[in-house]
């Protein structure tokens, strides 16, 4: 009879295990991290999406690149066919970026023309300052 185990009442829904219970006067969550509500969680799962590697196929060649990458290009891609609200929208943020490495390297003077919103500049006036990145670019 050495074998058998004791048992210390009946095991099941509501009872169980007797070496699985909690002990008397001991907390149930020790380390008292709390659980994550649920922004959190939704943060954390578009972050997964974001930096997900996907496969991608650019004519012969197949790379690997993170989600936002992929929908950065397809965006830019977008725009160099002619969208004009994916083109206002690059130029947007392209000005955004570029006022705020100015910002941070000037000590918070911008340029006036780059402050404009992109709704209120004209096709001829956003052609003329994308063929200026590009000039100032290269």
């Amino acid at each position: 009879m050495s074998g058998e185990k004791k048992s210390h009442g009946p095991v099941g829904y509501g009872s169980p295990p007797v070496h699985s219970r909690f002990r008397k006067g001991q907390s149930g969550n020790p380390s008292g991290k709390r659980r994550p509500d649920e922004a959190e969680r939704a943060k954390k799962l578009i972050r997964q999406e974001a930096y997900r590697l996907l496969t991608i196929r650019e004519g012969q060649k197949v790379t690997k690149m993170p989600t936002l990458q992929a929908v950065v290009r397809s965006h830019f891609a977008s725009a160099a066919k002619g969208s004009v609200a994916a083109q206002r929208a690059v130029v947007k943020t392209l000005q955004d970026i570029e006022a705020e490495d100015r910002a941070r390297s000037t000590g918070g003077t911008e340029n006036r023309k780059l402050s404009r919103d992109v709704n209120d500049v004209t096709d001829a006036e956003l052609m003329a300052i994308v063929n200026q990145h590009k000039t100032t670019q290269v």
